[in-house]
């Protein structure tokens, strides 16, 4: 069995991926463990997934999606996949430095799902976001707490570690598939009674983000009025068939 199994959602990712991937390459050969790499293609139309599997590693795998499914249905796809006891999901770009990766182990040692956090202390911002997006991702997260739905200073970084079992049950109820995904899946795993800790990390701004302020603030907004809804209609209480969106 191997311990750790690492996912990345993948959207026209051909100039950066294999950089990251290299870099994960790198750590992963110094390490005692066993690990697995899924790169989850979502529909790109760029060769991403030949520029992945051009590398020749046999620890990384390709999943490609046919149609853009969005990045939360990716990251769901690779999380219910994966063989690890424990099971990482980051961003393609590398924002999170994935040696961070070491802070985890001892957050998760008596937890059940451990997240990334770039607002708390401890954290370090190497390279800020424009003030448009801080702006919109604060006023998120304000929204977050208003419509009391997570509890965390930083629901959004895609840095997150889950535990085999947590991670089976929490992807097992996720509805959401764009820009909400992870709101949902900490307010799911709250629902549950899982414990979920936060863990300060490295960050640094990428270049060619897909995040868009303006529509995404709208499109998540969206999400955290379904994510209160079927929570309050008991949607989380049962595992949720993902064969369609």
């Amino acid at each position: 069995m191997k311990r750790l199994s690492v996912v990345i959602p993948a959207l026209n990712e051909a100039d950066r991926i294999g950089k990251t991937l290299l870099y994960v390459r790198e750590y992963l050969a110094s390490q005692p463990y066993e690990a697995e790499v899924l790169v989850v293609d979502d529909g790109s139309s760029d060769d991403t997934s030949g520029t992945v599997r051009r590398l020749g590693w046999p620890a990384v795998s390709v999943h490609r999606l046919e149609q853009n499914r969005g990045k939360g249905y990716a990251v769901g796809y690779g999380m219910r996949h994966a063989e690890g006891d424990y099971i990482l999901f980051c961003d393609a770009d590398n924002a999170t430095p994935f040696e961070q990766v070491e802070r985890f182990w001892p957050a998760i040692e008596h937890a059940d799902i451990a997240i990334g956090s770039r607002y708390v202390e401890g954290s370090d911002i190497v390279l800020k976001q424009s003030l448009l997006r801080r702006m919109g991702a604060r006023a998120g997260n304000r929204l977050v707490r208003i419509a009391r739905l997570s509890r965390f200073r930083d629901t959004q970084c895609g840095f997150k570690m889950f535990r085999r079992e947590a991670a089976r049950l929490v992807f097992a109820r996720q509805t959401i598939w764009r820009w909400g995904f992870d709101i949902e899946i900490l307010h799911v795993a709250a629902c549950l009674g899982l414990r979920v800790v936060e863990v300060p990390v490295d960050w640094l701004d990428q270049t060619g983000s897909k995040v868009h302020s303006v529509g995404t603030f709208l499109a998540t907004f969206g999400d955290l009025v379904a994510i209160r809804w079927r929570s309050l209609s008991g949607v989380y209480r049962e595992p949720r068939d993902h064969g369609s969106p």
